[in-house]
């Protein structure tokens, strides 16, 4: 009994030594977990005029119904490939002048001595731009256009617009547009000529777009708000490519 307690009285004693003499177990520290970013939604588009641009838009469609689609049908089925393509090319041709300006103004002369190459190129060796021999020379066709230069300058968009015959727009791309116009040749000659060359450079961009209207028309329940919201994120896409190329010459010089 004697030895029972006093080996009892052993192990209390050492019992303390066997704790510190064990390691103890690491217990991992809690880390609160890492907040879930949450992205911003896309601001609402400015449509203050859409009660006036549904009725555009429907008057539009009428005008393409009843005038627009017959041409654009008749032009397809009885001009051939070539002559359509080559009338492409040749207002593309024009179209490059204006978009090198552009690139200008936007500061990227890089961008512009390409489409001024592409000119020389396709009104010689292209016979007037009848040929996009830049285009196999690696040189493609880009888009650029005034309203794009103002975006760049960081004129904001306005309210979204839609025009008469010519479809969607916003208030900086219309202004965008008036001068285009306003530069542009053809305004100066006389009336025959001067519309005859706009009516086939209209005859033909709705030609070369007749398959994406179709499209269009079967993917949405609203072409209104499909229309509008396409038009407006490939503007988007555009102004905001313009002003990283800007911003990154700036940051070479």
């Amino acid at each position: 009994m004697k030895r029972i307690a006093a080996s009892l009285f052993v192990l209390a004693t050492l019992a303390p030594a066997f704790a510190f003499a064990v390691p103890a177990k690491k217990i991992a520290p809690i880390i609160a977990p890492a907040p879930i970013p949450v992205e911003d939604e896309p601001a609402p588009p400015n449509d203050a005029l859409e009660p006036l641009n549904r009725v555009t838009f429907a008057l539009n469609d009428g005008i393409d119904l009843i005038l627009v689609n017959p041409l654009v049908t008749l032009w397809n089925g009885v001009m051939p490939t070539f002559v359509r393509t080559g009338v492409g090319n040749f207002f593309n041709n024009l179209d490059d002048v204006y978009v090198g300006v552009n690139h200008v103004l936007q500061g990227n002369g890089g961008a512009a001595g390409a489409d001024f190459e592409r000119v020389a190129i396709n009104t010689t060796v292209g016979i007037g731009g009848l040929f996009d021999v830049g285009a196999r020379m690696g040189l493609h066709k880009v888009d650029g256009d005034f309203g794009q230069t103002l975006g760049a300058w960081g004129i904001p968009t306005g309210p979204y617009l839609i025009l008469p015959l010519l479809g969607p727009s916003t208030l900086r791309e219309t202004a965008g547009r008036s001068v285009r116009v306003m530069t542009d040749p053809r305004s100066y000659m006389d009336t025959v000529p001067s519309y005859s060359l706009m009516g086939l450079e209209y005859l033909q961009t709705r030609a070369d777009t007749k398959a994406n209207e179709g499209l269009i028309a079967a993917s949405s329940l609203d072409r209104y708000v499909f229309v509008r919201n396409l038009y407006l994120q490939k503007r988007a896409l555009l102004v905001k490519a313009a002003q990283e190329k800007t911003s990154s010459a700036a940051a070479e010089n």
